[in-house]
């Protein structure tokens, strides 16, 4: 596993691989977006120059896009970060809000 310095423990251990260790007994930590708590942001355009992966798990590039940040909370409740989303209007459309696809 190779660890992502910056990040949480929560972040590491649920999109870092760690199911290969131990694929029978790993469960990735239950996560909640909080979408209007404080330095949270709306969807505005935004122009993707360089690439970036959307909220529905695919990659754009040189392309109108939307942005906003959000607040992730991981398990129950112990510790957030801040996360930025990005999305295609097909993506806004589609969106429940209720996940991040990694």
């Amino acid at each position: 596993m190779k660890i992502v310095w910056g990040r949480s423990i929560g972040w590491n251990m649920s999109f870092n691989g760690m199911a290969k260790f131990s694929p029978s007994t790993f469960t990735p930590m239950e996560q909640t977006i909080i979408t209007d708590g404080a330095d949270c942001y709306p969807w505005h355009e935004y122009f993707a120059i360089i690439p970036r992966k959307t909220v529905s798990g695919t990659r754009i590039f040189w392309t109108k896009a939307y942005k906003r940040k959000v607040w992730v909370i991981w398990g129950s409740g112990f510790h957030m970060e801040p996360e930025t989303q990005y999305a295609t209007a097909f993506d806004l459309l589609t969106y429940d809000g209720t996940k991040i696809k990694s």
